[in-house]
């Protein structure tokens, strides 16, 4: 291999692996503020920053900033014109901190029709309420604010108008960058936006995600120094009788996609490899955690198809000359409340494995009964899916007089063959559940059987399909022989037969 090509083949893996960290060119490069380059985490709740383990998360990921919002910009300048939120608890110590602002709905309107009050006065006004977010030491140290705005290409001017007054505010060396969430439809359009794009030291698109998303390879021909993002986020929206609309928060799906009084379908419409999609229909009155549906009601899901993020934070960046690295988008307030976390992300950048690590626990519950235990320990979910993701246990000879499902969503039987068959004659129980959420704990299952259990109870498998890709297969595992003494204690006690 000659020396240029193995140079070239070192360039992509490095970005790839890294992040894309290498320096944007540019002669405007060296007079303006420098965004660091590589990978960021970018928290959408401001609660989430009260994650204790935040810090140290972002610092073995090898974030190089932690986005965390600081508040909301109104459309006019004065007191009442930026609400802020708390900061965190304490300050961020290993990784530095970008204030992410978002625009309140009558500022989004000014910046996307091109009417509205002066751009300049408002973002003096927004750099004076940022100040103290800034330099006051409450975030750690803050090296840039986030403009996450709408606009278009009429309001271009003006916006570019308020980032350069915002910057002029801000202390030497705090960069400016803003969302670009739609690229140019023209090349009117482009020139229009080429101002407000050279206004900011940097942009931020999203690649991937469940939302509306931007070609990496337009972005990268703006020629601007720019993070690609990666929206890890789930979508909810439940629709009533009278077609009202409203959000559903992620934290819901693990319990609304299981719940039996939920009628469970595949959005077979979503033609798209980057996301999962079902609806679920609400057959009576659900309440799941303080979210209630009436009969009727109608949600429907849209999910980031994890195998393919994992393709695409590889690919969306090779041979990108001007990529900063990329943006690793989580809503939530903590790690619980995601489908996909920062602990699972922690896998994929440092080359772990990413399947579903379920551990089962089948116990006797007495002479006539079995509990059924499952635990996932691991940070990785499983797919959404009816039929994928299941424990079964084997009770022959007994055949099994009454099931409840716990935590589990259903159950079905067979004979020790696989064949369905009515309980009557069926060996074999398959607990089911939709989705295997994080570090899940399903509540206990228990058999109650006709018939005495065998000495050893009882063999069982299970089986997942991973939302990173990889299957899950366990084969039988076979339970301990007994021990004399509880053999002894077997006989000892005397059979019962269920009735009914």
């Amino acid at each position: 291999m000659s020396f240029r090509r193995a140079a070239a083949v070192t360039a992509v893996l490095a970005a790839l692996l890294f992040g894309c960290r290498r320096a944007a060119p540019g002669a405007a490069a060296a007079a303006a503020p420098r965004p660091p380059k590589g990978d960021v985490i970018w928290l959408f709740d401001p609660a989430a920053a009260a994650d204790p383990a935040l810090d140290e998360q972002a610092g073995r990921i090898g974030a190089v900033a932690v986005f965390l919002p600081a508040g909301t910009m109104g459309s006019g300048p004065g007191p009442t014109a930026f609400e802020t939120v708390p900061p965190p608890p304490k300050p961020l110590t290993r990784v530095p901190v970008v204030l992410a602002v978002a625009a309140s709905e009558s500022l989004a309107a000014a910046l996307t029709t091109g009417e509205g009050p002066a751009a300049g006065p408002l973002g003096a006004a927004a750099a004076a309420s940022l100040a103290p977010a800034v330099s006051g030491g409450a975030y750690g140290r803050v090296v840039g604010v986030h403009l996450d705005f709408p606009f278009g290409p009429r309001a271009a001017a003006r916006y570019a108008e308020l980032v350069g007054a915002l910057r002029r505010g801000l202390p030497p060396g705090v960069f400016v960058s803003i969302s670009v969430k739609t690229l140019p439809a023209s090349e009117e359009e482009r020139k229009k936006e080429a101002t407000l794009d050279e206004a900011a030291d940097a942009l931020v698109a999203v690649v991937f995600g469940v939302g509306p998303r931007v070609d990496p390879v337009a972005m990268d021909a703006l020629h601007r120094p720019w993070w690609a993002a990666y929206d890890t986020r789930a979508a909810g929206t439940a629709t009533g009788a009278s077609g009202s609309a409203r959000d559903v928060p992620e934290r819901l799906v693990e319990g609304l996609s299981g719940n039996s009084r939920l009628q469970f379908e595949n959005d077979l419409s979503v033609n798209d490899g980057s996301v999962s999609a079902f609806t679920l229909t609400a057959r009576a009155p659900v309440k799941q955690d303080g979210f209630a549906l009436e009969t009727g009601d109608r949600v429907s899901f849209r999910l980031p198809a994890t195998s393919e993020m994992l393709f695409q934070l590889g690919s969306n960046l090779a041979g990108k000359r001007y990529a900063l690295g990329r943006a690793l988008i989580f809503g939530g307030a903590t790690e619980a409340d995601r489908l996909f976390d920062l602990a699972a992300m922690e896998d994929v950048l440092l080359g772990r494995a990413l399947a579903p690590r379920l551990e089962a626990s089948v116990k006797p519950a007495g002479r006539s009964a079995v509990a059924v235990d499952l635990v996932n320990r691991s940070p990785h979910a499983t797919v959404v899916s009816r039929v994928d993701n299941w424990v079964e246990v084997d009770v022959s000879p007994a055949h099994p007089a009454d099931v409840q499902v716990g935590g589990f969503d259903r159950y079905e039987v067979f004979d020790r063959a696989g064949n369905a068959v009515t309980p009557g004659r069926a060996t074999v129980v398959r607990f089911y559940e939709t989705l295997i959420a994080p570090l899940e704990m399903v509540s206990p299952a228990r058999i109650v059987v006709r018939g005495g259990l065998p000495a050893a109870c009882c063999r069982y498998r299970v089986h997942a399909v991973s939302a990173a890709g990889p299957e899950v297969t366990g084969e039988w595992v076979e339970p301990p022989a007994p021990t004399p003494k509880a053999r002894a204690e077997a006989k000892k006690t005397p059979a019962t037969r269920k009735r009914g």
